[in-house]
């Protein structure tokens, strides 16, 4: 992308180089690469100017913060202290560049704004006070780094929608298709772990009375020691989830009292946040979907329980309905047509949809 014209404040020379870390930063895939290509311009332009990105935006999983050339215990105080000034900067409707002398060493502060919507904070300081005292004129810049940002997240946050639908299909796919039900269960936590980048899933289905959880299907490396696990199915958030019949998120277990603890004890697994959500078919409590600890340690999205709750009552409905064949086989196939199959019928007994002879019998 071509940028023509020179900002005020800059020779020639020094804002050609400063479009040219703007190109840069338009070209980026991620707004990692964004962030480095920007700040490490910055600092190079302004002869050794610290420089932070901060960009609080929905689309994200979290506040994204990046910086250059300052020490790692300048940037944590940088960091902690830009929450605020951005909710500052938002609410007054700050446009222009400012001195924030709560954040260390008085950086000039350039407020991210995009279709006026506030986007995030751009922070310089440059190595010589008396620029840092002038400010710096990247004001009339602003503009094209905000579309950039956004542009990315556009970008990113429609991908991840495309994921999400392509992962809806599978699962709906594999529901319809496989007579296995265990297969379809482990697939469908497979699926689900890598769409939503966790690395523990599980479903709880009650027993027969309704009084207990049990493991009936894992994903992780926790799956081996749950194999034979129960719990009471009033206790724990899946408990509460359950009778509630809500989705959650929660993402910080260790502070919600509901959380139950001994699964972890029992495992070893250490758990840190976690998607909780009812599997119901019909007006039956099947049971609840356990989505467990986002990897690279970030928060699950709200974006992302909305997908498991599209999937979740078809999957109720998969386990409904091979409780049901299960009795159809027990009490009719196997003992009127042999242990195998029915006399003349391909279909094996693993298969969950009730046999065309059975069905033509109840009619």
């Amino acid at each position: 992308m071509a940028v023509t014209g020179s900002p005020e404040g800059l020779t020639p020379e020094a804002a050609s180089r400063l479009f040219e870390v703007l190109d840069k930063v338009i070209l980026a895939q991620s707004i990692e690469e964004q962030a480095q290509a920007l700040l490490q311009g910055l600092t190079s332009l302004f002869k050794g100017a610290a420089t932070f990105l901060y960009v609080a935006d929905p689309r994200l999983c979290a506040p994204f913060f990046d910086h250059f050339g300052l020490s790692a215990a300048t940037a944590s105080e940088v960091q902690a202290s830009c929450a605020g000034q951005f909710q500052q900067v938002s609410r007054e409707n700050v446009t222009s560049a400012l001195r924030v002398p709560s954040l260390a060493s008085a950086f000039t502060v350039y407020p991210i704004q995009h279709q006026g919507r506030p986007l995030g904070l751009l922070g310089l300081l440059p190595a010589d006070p008396e620029k840092a005292k002038a400010g710096l004129p990247l004001q009339n810049l602003l503009p094209l780094l905000s579309h950039a940002i956004s542009g990315l997240l556009d970008r990113w946050e429609l991908a991840k929608q495309t994921k999400f639908l392509n992962s809806y299909l599978t699962v709906s796919s594999m529901i319809a298709q496989c007579l296995d039900l265990p297969e379809l269960l482990e697939a469908v936590l497979t699926c689900v772990m890598e769409t939503v980048a966790a690395e523990e899933a599980s479903i709880l289905l009650l027993d027969e009375d309704g009084r207990n959880f049990e493991f009936h299907s894992l994903g992780g490396p926790s799956k081996e020691t749950l194999q034979t696990a129960t719990f009471p199915s009033d206790q724990g958030i899946a408990g509460a989830v359950l009778q509630n019949q809500k989705s959650e998120v929660i993402n910080d277990v260790r502070q919600d009292p509901r959380f139950y603890g001994r699964i972890d004890s029992d495992t070893g697994v250490v758990t840190r946040n976690m998607m909780a959500i009812p599997l119901t078919a019909g007006e039956e409590k099947i049971g609840v979907m356990e989505v467990l600890n986002k990897s690279g340690g970030e928060p699950f999205m709200d974006d992302e329980r909305l997908l498991l709750e599209s999937v979740a009552e078809e999957i109720a409905f998969a386990i409904r309905n091979a409780k049901i064949f299960e009795y159809v086989v027990n009490s009719y196939c196997k003992q009127r047509q042999g242990a195998t199959s029915c006399k003349g019928c391909k279909r094996p007994l693993k298969s969950w949809t009730p046999c065309a002879k059975y069905l033509e019998k109840s009619l």
